[in-house]
């Protein structure tokens, strides 16, 4: 599946679309005389969905909305080839927003047996709507507590089979037909907000329709972070970068991660990959609408350039990854990568022109005669093959991830997506200390 026209894209990232949606659901809403909701996708067995569950009571009291919880269990194959993987990354990932968020999570957790997950779906289901009901039988099931949750059931009910199954069902038909596929999201007026780390845009736009009770300090704002530290507080430690050329997030983590591997006196190692539908993992139009709006909006937040964008999908990206071995070959790969990204995600720059990669080899010095020779030899592919097989050894499949590694690859830290830059640096420092890389499923 391509990414939408580079016309459709625009349209998609223009933040007068985006008001312009909000607009028609608040006008929707005023009409049929209904209260400000947000729609909340739990899974129970996505660690990520616990951590945010326990931040919703807060946002409840800080802002005149109203919640509405939807229990989801399976996740459509077509967006999520490993859930179990997925849910075995969430756990190892947790651990430390929980730290970082000052929530409760426990070390070393691996997600609930299917079993215990289930008992935990039917105790919610008997309840839908009680978010305090929803947190204890979720933290039961994490903690593996049976005896708690057969309690729970046994006192205050639990949803028979047939109900559980048909409530399942209609909580992923509406999940889907409104646009997403994950656990986790929060849904306000026609825009997705996923996890913590999407928080605190969701409150923004609470606050942006004036559903602020008081003013006291956003809810997002608990989030620790780290002070920026100058350049050399790091030891000597390896970060490698997985990226691929047609990912925007890796747009949005390249920038980052080149200024943090400096400033901190890391030893940058990328590793490009070839996207997801070219590795055989499906990318359907919902997701890619999804991430491409999400970019959007987090290049805004964060002042990155962000569009026109053209898909380099297919020759677009070989011919990128053929110049990247290039470049990399002469210790200039990063600045190859950096100059292609910014064409295909700021310029709309069509990839499979001579004349581009031209140009833009130019920036990692190299000349046309280079350019041409690089085009013509197939090297570049057997380091793709040793990439995305080091990375499946992380525990990850998509872009970008980083591993942050000490000189003897004795403990690592692992990372995916750009918003964990955080958990980089935390570990750089020796703020965080390296974790178990997540348990892979076989």
């Amino acid at each position: 599946m391509k990414l939408p026209s580079s016309l459709l894209a625009s349209v998609l990232v223009s933040p007068l679309t985006r008001r312009s949606i909000s607009g028609w659901h608040e006008a929707r809403r005023r009409f049929r005389r209904r209260p400000h909701r947000i729609v909340f996708y739990h899974r129970v067995t996505d660690a990520w969905s616990w951590l945010l569950a326990q931040l919703l009571p807060r946002v409840l009291q800080q802002y005149e909305v109203e919640l509405e919880t939807q229990l989801v269990a399976a996740l459509p194959i077509d967006c999520v080839s490993d859930p179990r993987r997925l849910d075995n990354y969430s756990a190892y990932d947790a651990m430390r927003l929980a730290r970082a968020w000052q929530l409760r999570f426990p070390d070393a957790a691996t997600p609930p047996a299917a079993d215990l997950a289930h008992l935990a779906g039917r105790v919610i289901l008997a309840q839908p709507q009680s978010l305090s009901r929803l947190l204890q039988a979720t933290a039961a099931a994490w903690d593996g507590d049976s005896q708690q949750l057969a309690a729970m059931a046994r006192d205050d009910g639990a949803a028979d089979e047939q109900t559980t199954a048909a409530l399942l069902g209609l909580a992923s038909t509406q999940l889907a037909r409104q646009g997403h596929y994950l656990g986790a999201m929060l849904y306000f007026q026609g825009e997705w907000f996923w996890g913590l780390d999407r928080l605190g845009l969701l409150e923004q736009r609470l606050a942006a329709r004036g559903l602020r009770r008081n003013e006291e300090p956003p809810v997002s704002e608990q989030f620790q972070p780290i002070e920026r530290q100058a350049a050399g507080m790091a030891q000597a430690l390896d970060l490698e970068f997985y990226f691929s050329f047609r990912s925007p997030y890796s747009w949005l983590g390249a920038c980052r991660v080149v200024e943090l591997a400096d400033r901190l006196g890391l030893n940058l190692q990328l590793r490009p990959l070839l996207p997801m539908v070219m590795r055989g993992i499906p990318v359907p139009r919902r997701k890619l609408r999804y991430i491409i709006t999400d970019v959007a909006r987090i290049a805004r937040r964060d002042n990155i350039p962000f569009g026109p964008v053209r898909d380099p999908l297919g020759k677009g990206v070989e011919r990128a990854l053929a110049v990247f071995d290039a470049a990399n070959r002469r210790d200039r790969g990063r600045d190859f990568m950096l100059a292609a990204m910014r064409a295909i995600w700021c310029q709309a720059a069509d990839l499979t022109s001579t004349r581009t990669l031209n140009r833009l080899a130019e920036v990692a010095g190299l000349d046309a005669a280079e350019v041409e020779q690089a085009l013509q030899s197939n090297s570049w592919r057997a380091g793709l093959e040793a990439n995305a097989a080091a990375l499946a050894v992380l525990g990850i499949w998509g872009v970008p991830a980083m591993c942050l590694r000490d000189p003897d690859a004795r403990a690592a830290t692992i990372a995916w997506g750009q918003d964990r830059m955080w958990a980089i640096e935390r570990a750089a420092l020796g703020i965080d200390v390296a974790m178990p890389p997540p348990r892979l499923v076989q």
